[in-house]
Order: C-alpha cells, then structure tokens, then sequence
C-alpha cells in the first residue's frame, strides 16, 4: 500500500491505495480537455438566445470552478489530485483563490516555487511549454494577469449568488436591465424619457431574489427579499469560457507532466494574439449591478427570536391535533 500527505488551503489529510501514480493517472485521463470548448461552440450557434446565454453563463461558472480546482491541485496535490479535488468544499477553493491572489500567503505547495502566486504557478505550468523562449515568459505572463482577473470574477459574490441560483432550482429570471437617469423639474414627477441619460443597459443578465436580515443581530430570524440584477456581455461570457477552457487544457497538460507524462506528448494552448487575453474586458454593459427595491421601515414588531418562531409553530401544531 502507498500513503501520500496532501493539504487543501490549509487543511491537512492522507490518501492510502494500492498505487497512488496509476490511481491519479486514471483520474486524470478521465477529464475531457475540450468539453468546455464543445460548450461554448454549440451556445454560440443556438437559436434560442436567451436560453443558451444562461447555459453559457452557467458554463463559465463551471469552467471557472474547475480551473481554479486543477489549479489548486496542482499546487498541493499534483501527485494525488482527485482526492484534492473531493475533499475541496466549495467555500476552501475560494479561500484557496483569495490566498494565491494575496500578495502575501503561508499557502503549502509540492511545488518547487518561493511563493505561491499567480506568476510563479504559470511558471511552473508552461515549463514544458517551448522552453527558454521569448513565447514561454510571455505566455506565462500573460495566462498569470488572466488568472488573476478570472479570481475576480470567481470571487465576486454577486457572481456567487448568481451561479447557486443558476443551478439549484434556477431560481432567477433572466434577462438584463436598463438603469437611466434624469433631473425631476418637479418633485415625483419623472423627467421625459428625453431628458434621461442611460447609464447601465444590456439584453443579457439575471435577476434573483436575495434574502436579507432585517437587522444585523445574529440571533435575528425574521428576513425581507431584495431583488439582484445583474448585467452581462454574451461576448465577454464567451470569450471568457473560452480562456477558461484554453487554462483547464493548459493545467490537465502540466498534471500529466508532473505524473511522469513525456512534454512532448501533452498539449498547451493559448490564443493567437497577446491581445486576446484581454479582450473579453473591452465588453462593457455600464452599469453592471443593481439592487434597488421597495425601501420600508423596520419596528420591533417584525422582529423574531428562534425560540418566538418555535413557540408559534408547537401552538398551531397542538391546535391542529385538537381540532381532528
């Protein structure tokens, strides 16, 4: 039997098996490279739009997850990388994300780098990538700025929320919003749609309905909704899935590397242009978030206590048995 020692962020675990390389080995030649790629064709020539801009959307979240999921395996565990990935919650890989973003982490790595940041995991990564050429420092580079922006996106909780209710229920409406703004010549009375400058428009986004405390006590159990629109570029949503798609390929190759796999036989793929990289940013909705809501006044008449809510849920109980 083979034992191995890994970390996730900061939590420590052992995987015992009969042999931990052939096992990873496995995992890895299970993932398909080019699955989120095959998504981003086939929304892209959809007919129904709106659909296929949520599926999209959702694709990218997922591709999103993934990627920094490899990432995070590659860095702690690339010799035992599925069981990274099952034991990593949802709410570590964040904070895995958040600590490579710091410009400062104690963040334990297998790898053989002096700090675990963005720049020097893409080192690491396209080494075997046409090494000691111009093209390698600046693919490496460039993939580390662009990782770095797609934890922004990651990270983001209104993206977060987006995602979760995207997936559990499909709990939004979809659809982008337009936010204008004008001067009231006259008080409650709106400016002529002529006189209003739009500050924030798209045809593609999400609605969803968040629940919030009324107040900030922990104990608080009574909540309001608040609605939470989002605006989204299609074309940014695809052209980052298709990065994402490129970092998951590009990450899948260097784990095979790390596993004994020959350089020569793993692929790595990057856009034709530097330009590319950054291109998905120049698609700009404006305004990108919006909250506005019904505003009303809380008084203590609305507030609850755990046990309050108990005690009215054992007497409506009670009332019901006496009343059969």
């Amino acid at each position: 039997m083979e034992s191995s020692i890994f970390v996730v962020n900061k939590e420590p675990f052992c995987i015992w098996e009969k042999d931990v390389g052939s096992r990873n080995v496995e995992f890895l030649d299970g993932i398909d490279p080019d699955y989120f790629s095959y998504l981003a064709d086939i929304y892209s020539h959809a007919e129904d739009k709106k659909r296929s801009a949520i599926a999209m959307r959702a694709a990218l979240y997922h591709a999103l997850e993934t990627l920094f999921s490899l990432i995070g395996s590659y860095v702690q565990a690339p010799d035992c990388a599925y069981a990274w990935i099952a034991k990593c919650t949802n709410n570590q890989l964040r904070n895995f994300v958040t600590e490579v973003s710091s410009t400062n982490n104690s963040l334990f790595t297998k790898l053989n780098i002096r700090n675990v940041s963005w720049g020097e995991i893409a080192e690491n990564v396209f080494s075997g990538y046409i090494p000691n050429t111009e093209k390698n420092k600046r693919t490496s580079k460039l993939f580390a700025e662009l990782w770095n922006k797609l934890a922004i996106e990651f990270l983001n909780e209104a993206h977060v929320d987006e995602y979760n209710s995207i997936k559990h229920g499909f709990r939004v409406r979809s659809g982008g919003f337009t936010l204008a703004i004008g001067i009231e010549r006259e008080f409650g009375v709106s400016p002529p749609q002529n006189k209003m400058q739009t500050i924030g428009h798209s045809e593609y986004g999400t609605s969803i309905l968040k629940l919030e405390k009324l107040t900030s006590n922990n104990n608080e159990r009574s909540y309001r909704s608040k609605r939470h629109s989002l605006n989204w570029s299609i074309e940014k949503t695809t052209l980052l899935l298709q990065l994402a798609a490129m970092s998951i390929n590009n990450l899948l190759s260097a784990l095979r590397i790390s596993n004994g796999v020959a350089a020569s036989s793993c692929k790595f793929v990057r856009p034709s242009k530097d330009s590319d990289f950054a291109l998905p940013w120049d698609y700009t909705t404006g305004v990108t978030i919006s909250n506005i809501d019904h505003f009303f006044q809380v008084d203590k008449s609305m507030l609850s206590k755990k046990s309050q809510l108990q005690d009215i849920i054992k007497n409506y109980m009670e009332r019901r048995v006496d009343e059969q």
